[in-house]
């Protein structure tokens, strides 16, 4: 099954690799707490969109705020795609899920 490769620093440090189940959420507790507000960069498989979300159970706030998208690739959470510019959303993430395009 393909993978998110999670990193805590640039890609290549800190990293954890975690397989996609679709639509199931990850939270960033138990075994996955050292990435709790720690994420700073990601690996997204081809063919999935994640969002990656502040609070835990991939919830977010109305209205965008605490939640980006990104498509498969490689990104920096320092400057990822927003909802209407980009953001800085680096060490904010507590959950994520993924979806098939």
């Amino acid at each position: 099954s393909p993978n998110v490769e999670v990193c805590t620093g640039n890609v290549g440090t800190g990293c954890v690799t975690i397989p996609v189940s679709s639509d199931s959420c990850i939270n960033f507790t138990g075994g996955l707490s050292f990435l709790d507000k720690e994420v700073s960069s990601a690996v997204i498989p081809p063919g999935f969109v994640c969002t990656f979300l502040s609070d835990f159970g991939c919830l977010s706030a109305q209205g965008g705020g605490g939640q980006v998208v990104l498509q498969g690739g490689t990104w920096n959470f320092a400057s990822v795609p927003g909802t209407s510019s980009t953001v800085n959303f680096n060490d904010k993430s507590s959950s994520f899920i993924c979806t098939p395009v």
